[in-house]
């Protein structure tokens, strides 16, 4: 019911009905370019959940578009990425450090921003295919985790690393599609509350509104 309030919403501020079939696409809404909306989608440093701080790699967010970030989007997805406007990451870590390590946990939030909701489909497709093909090669198969984040689609699954968990959260909501990648965590289901944020935060900025606020 939510995500049909917000294609209404969507809809109306364009004033075109039929141009704003994207969903939740962050491509062109309140004449802002894709770029400069997926950077500003990606959890910013005071947004973060308690616990959480930017991470030693990537801590503030970094975006791509053309050729730069279908190379980003190619290996992960293993499709053509028709369709692709930008691309953005960013990585975050726990305050605690891990045992395994002595460092915070890292988790890499990556977005891909798409012109329509069907080739977001299909790019998430080819990611949970690909990131489950992934995890199937390092012996023992992925137990599955349940994410619910508000998305269209949610695919996510974790591993067992000596009594640490790897984390991969897949999800798409209209024209984004969203992975986040957790190594080291105490829990497996510690990515439930990045997952809800990224995901409020897309559509809060597809919506013309400032995540932060």
């Amino acid at each position: 019911m939510v995500l049909a309030v917000l294609a209404v919403v969507l809809a109306g501020c364009g004033g075109d009905p039929a141009g704003r079939a994207n969903g939740d696409s962050l491509e062109g809404h309140e004449g802002a370019r894709p770029l400069e909306q997926v950077r500003v989608a990606i959890p910013s440093g005071g947004s973060l959940p308690e616990g959480w701080i930017g991470g030693n790699w990537a801590s503030k967010p970094q975006v791509d578009e053309g050729a730069k970030a279908a190379k980003e989007c190619g290996p992960d997805t293993q499709t053509s990425c028709a369709g692709l406007t930008a691309y953005g990451h960013r990585s975050v870590e726990t305050k605690e450090n891990a045992e395994s390590t002595g460092k915070g946990a890292p988790v890499w939030f990556h977005i891909y921003s798409f012109d329509t909701a069907e080739n977001a489909g299909v790019a998430f497709k080819g990611l949970v295919a690909n990131k489950r093909k992934q995890a199937s090669q390092g012996g023992s198969p992925p137990a599955p985790l349940t994410v619910s984040a508000g998305a269209d689609e949610t695919d996510a699954f974790s591993e067992d690393v000596s009594g640490e968990y790897s984390v991969e959260v897949m999800m798409r909501v209209g024209g984004v599609v969203v992975y986040l990648k957790g190594y080291d965590q105490r829990k497996p289901d510690d990515l439930q509350g990045l997952a809800k944020l990224q995901i409020d935060r897309i559509k809060k900025t597809a919506e013309g509104k400032n995540p932060d606020a």
